[in-house]
């Protein structure tokens, strides 16, 4: 038998880089080089969104702001994509496109990050983080794009690699941010940041794309019935406590308590990056280890039961040492559950309704992004870092019990 050479996919050839193709097309996987480069697209939107988050709080104390207003600075992150991912999902769906929501979020975070960098108060930086977080929408076009390169029994391997780049270049921007803030002062994250996002709206428009069969209308009644599904449902809900826990302490107020304990602005983005590579290659190997040792149910469970604990841990320290040690355990249980959770919102889901489906869920878990640092600065500022890391321990734990909500068929 003669072998013969493989030709290259029609969806996804050099001379098809840019056209949208029917989605019957794709069934094989792209070329390397594709998910290469959409991956890397992908590393630059998330440098241009976290170079500069652990110095946003310190940053917004040093300008002045209070632990309530420092508090809706970070949550207007969260606020604008409780607002606006559902709907974004919904219009992706009906028209078929994913790329172009992505080039657009890498422009508007390019336009947040120099906003910020020119904010002469905590009340504009409010301003520029709404618009981050409108940026940040478009990460439901990322994960559905990406997703659509594989066929549907491979949606959690998929995911992982997509949340392991996620992770990873969080990671490497956090360090890269306290770096910059220590050597070049405190504005220069931020413009770095807006440099991230100038440089991906380029790289954007080289990424490819299969167009998907399109509603026509946006249905309502269609859309509840995917919203129905009780996988989706528990999966969003238990992500969105467990997003509550993250923007609380990682993202939220775990700096400023790490700088009460004598870090300096480089262990600031030490502290976060560590955090993020125990989460990147905990994520990396979800599904190789977590779900056939475990099963999705269960390993959701361990993952934030040990959240918990780490959480109800943190205003105990009393060295900065001990917090890397918390946050690298923490990590690695994130890691685990996010992927998990996220290919479980569109498990069962029509590819035509994956948006929707996507869009639910990261909306359902931006209401914890938003709610988080907004209830925790309120609670800090009244009854400080005990309290406010305590009540975040107790949101991880309902997370567990959210979790046992899944339905028990996904262990086999």
């Amino acid at each position: 038998m003669t072998l013969q050479p493989r030709r290259p996919s029609p969806a996804y050839g050099p001379r098809n880089r840019n056209r949208p193709v029917n989605a019957s097309d794709t069934t094989s996987s792209p070329p390397t080089s594709v998910r290469v480069w959409f991956l890397t697209c992908t590393s630059i939107f998330w440098f241009s969104h976290y170079t500069y988050v652990p110095i946003l709080a310190p940053y917004a104390e040093h300008q002045g702001g209070s632990f309530s207003l420092i508090g809706i600075v970070v949550s207007a992150y969260g606020f604008a994509q409780l607002l606006l991912r559902l709907p974004l999902g919904l219009y992706s769906d009906r028209i078929g496109r994913r790329k172009p929501f992505i080039t657009l979020g890498l422009l508007s975070a390019g336009v947040a990050g120099m906003v910020l960098a020119l904010s002469p108060s905590p009340e504009w930086m409010i301003v520029a983080r709404f618009v981050s977080g409108i940026s940040a929408c478009s990460w439901v076009a990322f994960t559905v794009l990406y997703s659509g390169y594989y066929p549907p029994g491979q949606t959690t391997r998929a995911m992982g690699h997509i949340s392991f780049v996620n992770g990873l270049s969080i990671m490497s921007s956090t360090y890269l941010g306290g770096w910059l803030a220590d050597h070049y002062g405190w504005l220069a994250p931020f413009w770095a940041s807006a440099g991230f996002g100038v440089l991906g709206t380029f790289v954007s428009l080289g990424t490819s794309e299969s167009r998907v069969p399109v509603h026509g209308t946006l249905s309502l009644n269609a859309s509840r019935e995917i919203l129905r599904h009780p996988t989706l449902i528990w999966s969003s809900i238990a992500a969105s406590l467990g997003m509550y826990t993250v923007f609380t302490s990682s993202f939220g107020f775990l700096p400023n308590f790490a700088l009460t304990l004598g870090a300096t602005k480089t262990d600031l983005g030490t502290l976060s990056a560590l955090t993020l590579l125990c989460g990147s290659v905990a994520g990396l190997s979800a599904s190789r280890l977590a779900l056939p040792l475990l099963g999705p149910r269960y390993a959701i469970v361990v993952a934030y039961g040990i959240v918990t604990l780490v959480t109800a841990t943190i205003p105990h320290a009393t060295e900065v040492w001990q917090l890397f040690v918390l946050q690298a355990l923490s990590g690695l249980c994130r890691g685990t559950a996010y992927p998990i959770m996220m290919s479980l919102a569109i498990h069962g889901i029509s590819e035509r309704d994956k948006a929707t489906a996507m869009g639910f869920f990261q909306a359902v878990y931006s209401a914890g992004m938003f709610l988080g640092p907004l209830v925790a600065g309120q609670i800090g500022s009244w009854m400080g870092y005990t309290m406010l890391f305590s009540s975040s321990a107790i949101v991880a734990a309902v997370s567990v019990l959210a979790s046992l909500k899944l339905p028990r068929r996904l262990d086999g």
